[in-house]
């Protein structure tokens, strides 16, 4: 057993230094146990398989023994976006490849996932366990010399022999997000009662982020605007927390609790309900996100039933709920034409609306991406073709959290994945060794429609993704 020490930091240091990238429902990731990962996220409620369980319901740990797991997924989420048609004078961004819009891509591709997990029993009756987990994904970059005459993305770029100002010199390059998250799940998990386990996870949390290219929305911040009322002659308050400020990070928690009953050898119920995890701001991006750098991890919950006709034959039917709307940063949409024009504010309004600075960017009730909560729909099937080998299949729908008048803003974020298709095996090697991969399919989805900062044109976001994955499993 010398080697669990050696494993342990193994897992650890590759999760805190291996970028992540997870955008599937939302930025939420398909599934977290590699068992439940090739039945498209169904059978983390009521099917549980390896100790990465107890991400997708904390009661699983009794049901599982004494086991490790530690594996990594190749991710390659394919991104871009068709520019609005800046002939129409109200189509400000984004910005394409030609004046009437055109493709761009996002350079960032591929991805290196890790997982780990460990599982231990106390008693007959209860075990403890510890889970690395990741969520996040909005790694994307779109290069200025991919867009009309180098502007950028946002219009940061235009340079003066074009009537641009660079906007103060910030943010006038490559635009991309890179939004990455840490959860180290501690649980523990008792038998209550003959076929019936409880169990509660206390959840330690960190996030990484960097913002690129939005200088030009810098007219458009609290600090800014605020300046300008303050002093109609002055030159403004230029934002020093809106784009292009390298990582920053903040760290909180939340807690999970969850349910799962063996109502008799062919039926299965569970349920699990996740916090939203309270975090720390983002100092570094204060005058980009509402509240001033605030952005918590919306909670998430899920009911699931298992249902095994045989030995060798297992069904498994999900469904998850993920909540959004709980965070303004992420749910608000863009009202800035409508609430933060500041001219507005001396008669003279530049985009028809008026002016409320806590609509403005990092203001209370300011600019988030316009999601709304996804409920998510997941069925899988798994089948033991023998003691060595296990096949499993599984498909997944979810709705569409964006909507067409968020596309601006939702190019850094094209979250628009709808459906996921996957399979996946485990491989005994002997008794105590395993080997699980699984595949993920996410058909293209596509978001268009005029609206804030496109005029009447519609420009359009995209996604699909593949991910392939590997785990290696202990059993003790």
């Amino acid at each position: 057993m010398r080697l669990k020490p050696r494993i342990l930091s193994i897992a650890v240091m590759s999760a805190l230094v291996i970028p992540g990238a997870n955008a599937t429902n939302g930025y939420m990731s398909h599934a977290y146990s590699p068992a439940a990962k090739g039945m498209a996220g169904a059978g983390e409620a009521a099917l549980p398989q390896d100790s990465m369980c107890v991400v997708g319901n904390p009661a699983c740990l009794t049901k599982i023994g004494q086991r490790a797991d530690a594996g990594a997924a190749w991710f390659s989420p394919r991104r871009e976006y068709t520019g609005s048609d800046l002939t129409d004078p109200a189509a400000i961004a984004p910005i394409g490849s030609d004046l009437t819009g055109g493709k761009v891509e996002s350079r960032h591709d591929n991805f290196l996932i890790p997982n780990f997990g460990y599982s231990h029993p106390i008693d007959d009756v209860s075990a403890v366990g510890v889970a690395l987990f990741g969520n996040g994904g909005m790694n994307s970059q779109y290069a200025s010399r991919d867009t009309f005459n180098g502007f950028g993305t946002y219009g940061g770029n235009i340079p003066v022999e074009f009537g641009g100002t660079n906007f103060f010199n910030l943010g006038g390059g490559n635009t991309g997000i890179n939004y990455e998250q840490l959860g180290l799940s501690l649980t523990y998990s008792r038998d209550v009662m003959d076929g019936l386990s409880l169990g509660i996870s206390g959840i330690l949390a960190m996030q990484k982020i960097e913002v690129k290219g939005l200088g030009a929305f810098t007219p458009f911040t609290k600090t800014f605007t605020e300046a300008v009322v303050a002093n109609p002659f002055g030159p403004g308050a230029v934002p020093t927390s809106l784009t292009d400020n390298g990582d920053d990070y903040s760290y909180g928690g939340g807690f999970s609790v969850g349910a799962l009953w063996d109502i008799n050898p062919m039926f299965s119920v569970g349920a699990m309900y996740r916090s939203k995890m309270w975090m720390g701001e983002f100092d570094d991006y204060e005058d980009t996100f509402a509240e001033g750098g605030d952005l918590d991890i919306p909670a998430v919950g899920a009911i699931g039933v298992a249902f095994k006709p045989n030995d060798q034959l297992s069904f498994a039917f999900d469904i998850q709920h993920i909540w959004y709307s709980d965070v303004d940063a992420i749910n608000n949409d863009n009202k800035l034409p409508a609430r933060c024009d500041v001219g507005a504010v001396f008669g003279q309004p530049n985009f028809g609306g008026t002016y409320d600075s806590s609509y403005c960017l990092g203001g209370n009730n300011g600019p988030g991406f316009g999601w709304d909560d996804m409920t998510v729909f997941k069925i899988g099937v798994q089948y033991e073709l023998n003691p060595e080998w296990t096949l499993r299949a599984g498909y997944s729908h979810a709705d569409q959290p964006i909507s067409g008048s968020q596309v601006a803003f939702n190019v850094l974020a094209p979250a628009v994945i709808e459906d996921h298709w996957t399979l996946g095996l485990t491989y005994a090697l002997q008794d105590t060794y395993e080997l699980t991969f699984w595949g993920m399919y996410a058909p293209e989805e596509t978001v268009s429609g005029p609206g804030v900062f496109t005029g009447s044109s519609s420009p359009k976001i995209r996604m699909h993704q593949y991910e392939v994955g590997v785990n290696f499993g202990w059993l003790f």
